[in-house]
């Protein structure tokens, strides 16, 4: 459950930051960072699902 809640909030975080970058008034600043948020979003995405790979199925 923890996994897919952070796919969310991943999504999330990618979505709002390539709407900041299609903003045709945001700075430079704002786009590289929001390049910067995207790609630590998305590598932490990919780690979660490796790591929700490798995860025992629970026992209820």
């Amino acid at each position: 459950m923890i996994p897919a809640i952070g796919l969310m909030v991943g999504a999330y975080i990618v979505t709002r930051m390539t709407a900041m970058l299609t903003r045709p008034d945001s700075s430079k600043v704002v786009k590289v960072l929001s390049i910067i948020t995207i790609a630590v979003a998305l590598v932490s995405c990919l780690e979660l699902l490796t790591g929700a790979a490798a995860l025992p199925p629970a026992r209820f």
